[in-house]
């Protein structure tokens, strides 16, 4: 499906990734970007090349991606914010869109654009995740959503939280899908934050 000489048509930096996190795509403006040319970027792990942090500098991209994970089971990945590493040793704000293209054997990427990021919206974003209380933020999670949200901040992955609430690991991730959005979030990490600063967990 995907080749080295696949293209995507966009202003903004975009790559692409498979199923294990190999960098599968990389267009014009991802060189520019981020400073890496394709030769460089094609077939190296995203995590380990970009080294993804959120908003509040917290290792974001790594190898066990739930984003990914999310992709791949055809679950529909929102837009978040995230810095990434440069050839320049620096580090760029974005907002990214995901999408996810499968062909009729479900072979698949995981596509990412990624938009410049403001200040301003940065500002934002953070501000709407420091409510100083669950109440407040309009936040009622379910018993078993929270168990879900303790095991997220434990580090527990999907398969490890279905064996330890002895349900299957799609329950789990549906358990997971609702927490992130009850919490207006995207990621896991995002929402163990946010739990602990609503005192949920």
């Amino acid at each position: 499906m995907v080749t080295q000489t696949t293209k995507c048509v966009t202003g903004d930096a975009a790559f692409a990734v498979d199923r294990k996190g190999v960098i599968v795509l990389w267009n014009p403006a991802a060189e520019k970007t981020f400073g890496y040319p394709a030769n460089d970027a094609l077939q190296q792990k995203c995590w380990k090349l970009l080294c993804g942090k959120d908003t509040y500098s917290n290792k974001y991209c790594c190898k066990f991606c739930p984003l990914r994970e999310m992709a791949f089971q055809h679950e529909a990945v929102n837009g978040f914010q995230a810095s990434f590493k440069t050839a320049s040793a620096g580090r760029k704000q974005f907002s990214i869109s995901c999408v996810t293209v499968f062909d009729e054997s479900d072979n698949g990427l995981f596509l990412h654009v990624c938009h410049p990021q403001k200040e301003t919206v940065e500002r934002s974003f953070n501000e709407a995740a420091t409510k100083p209380s669950a109440k407040n933020h309009g936040v009622s999670l379910s018993r078993r959503e929270t168990e879900v949200l303790t095991l997220l901040a434990d580090e527990k992955s999907t398969r490890q939280m279905a064996s330890m609430m002895g349900i299957s690991p799609a329950t789990v991730r549906n358990h997971i899908y609702n927490v992130l959005r009850k919490l207006r979030v995207h990621t896991r990490l995002e929402a163990v934050m946010l739990g602990k600063r609503l005192n949920m967990i």
